[in-house]
C-alpha cells in the first residue's frame, strides 16, 4: 500500500486509490474525486479555535501574569485553524458541499466539533435538509482546565451524525445496532441495580461489591479519556482523537469494504481505525508533517 499518494494520481481513480494517505490540500483532492465515491465521510475538521476572527490577542492572558510567567501558557496558535468568522462559513460550505457530491446517498456523514463550530456545522446541514439522526457528546474526563476562571470547564466535544439524503428520503442507512451493543458491556450492582462502567469494582452508589455483567443499547454520551501518550508515539497532533472514539464511530456506522473519506484526517486516527477494522479509506492532509505521522501509524 503506497501511504503517500501525490495528487496526479487522482486523476485516473482507481481501486488502488481506496487505501491511501493524500498528502495536499483538501479542496483540490475533493475536486478530483468522482460523484458518490465513497461510502461514508467520518471527519475532524478545524474548529476555528485558534482564530477568533483572527484576533492576536487574549485580555485576561495579558492582565493575569500568573499564567504566562508562572505557568509559561502560551495561546493555540495553528495556521491551519485560523479564520476570519465570514471565511470559516465559506471554508465549511464548500468541503460540505464536495462531501454531499462525493459520499453515495444516504451514507452516513460524522463530523467533529466543539462549540466553536459545531453550531454552524449542523445548522447548514439542516439548510441542505440533510436528516441528523444523532448529536453524540464525548465526555472528556481527564480534560484540559478552564485557566480564565470566567467560565465553565470545557469538558466536552460533539459528534453530529447525519445523512446524505434529505430528512424525507433518508432510508436504510448504515446502523450496527447490534456489534455495538455487544462491545457496550456494562456492569449492573446487584444490590441497587445500578449500572457502571466495566472498571469500577464497587458500586459507587451503595458499596456493594457484586455485580453482573450487562450488555445495553449505546448511548450517546460516550464517557472516554483524552488521547493516550501511548496513541501519540509517533508523533504529535493537538487535536488527535482517542482510537476508541473512532472505534466505536466506524464500528457502528460503517461495513467491513466500505470506503470513508477523511478531508482532514491530521495525525491519521480515522485511517488507523478503518485500516484494522477492514474499511478502506481516502485520508487527506495538507501538513506533511502530519502525513508523516499517519504514514507511521499505518505502517506500524
Amino acid at each position: 500500500m503506497k501511504n503517500l499518494l501525490p495528487i496526479k494520481i487522482l486523476k485516473n481513480f482507481t481501486e488502488s486509490a481506496n487505501c491511501n494517505l493524500i498528502c495536499n490540500d483538501a479542496f483540490k483532492v475533493l475536486a478530483e474525486i468522482p460523484d458518490n465515491y465513497a461510502d461514508h465521510c467520518v471527519t475532524d475538521p478545524p474548529y476555528n479555535i485558534s482564530g477568533n476572527n483572527l484576533k492576536k490577542e487574549i485580555g485576561w492572558l495579558k492582565s493575569n501574569k500568573y499564567w504566562s510567567e508562572n505557568k509559561n501558557f502560551k495561546k493555540i496558535e495553528e495556521n491551519w485553524d485560523r479564520f476570519a468568522n465570514d471565511d470559516y462559513e465559506k471554508f465549511t460550505n464548500i468541503w460540505l458541499n464536495e462531501v454531499f457530491r462525493i459520499v453515495k446517498p444516504n451514507g452516513n456523514i460524522i463530523v467533529f466539533g466543539s462549540y466553536h463550530n459545531i453550531y454552524k456545522i449542523g445548522n447548514f446541514l439542516q439548510t441542505r435538509n440533510k436528516k441528523i439522526i444523532n448529536s453524540i457528546v464525548w465526555y472528556k474526563r481527564n480534560a484540559f482546565p478552564n485557566i480564565t476562571q470566567r467560565m465553565l470547564c470545557e469538558s466536552t466535544e460533539h459528534i453530529i451524525w447525519a445523512v446524505n439524503e434529505s430528512a424525507d428520503k433518508a432510508k436504510n442507512w448504515v446502523f450496527n445496532y447490534k456489534v455495538l451493543k455487544e462491545n457496550n458491556v456494562l456492569k449492573e450492582c446487584e444490590k441497587c441495580h445500578r449500572t457502571r462502567d466495566i472498571n469500577h469494582k464497587y458500586c459507587p452508589y451503595c458499596g456493594h461489591s457484586v455485580f453482573k455483567i450487562k450488555k445495553l443499547q449505546m448511548r450517546n454520551v460516550w464517557d472516554v479519556p483524552m488521547t493516550p501518550i501511548s496513541e501519540k508515539i509517533d508523533g504529535k497532533h493537538p487535536a488527535q482523537k482517542p482510537i476508541e472514539i473512532l472505534k466505536r464511530i466506524v464500528v457502528g456506522g460503517t461495513k467491513r469494504g466500505d470506503i470513508i473519506i477523511d478531508p482532514f484526517s491530521g495525525s491519521g486516527t480515522t485511517a488507523v481505525v478503518a485500516k484494522n477494522l477492514d474499511r478502506k479509506f481516502i485520508a487527506i492532509d495538507n501538513k506533511k508533517e502530519y502525513c508523516k505521522i499517519a504514514q507511521k501509524r499505518l505502517n506500524g
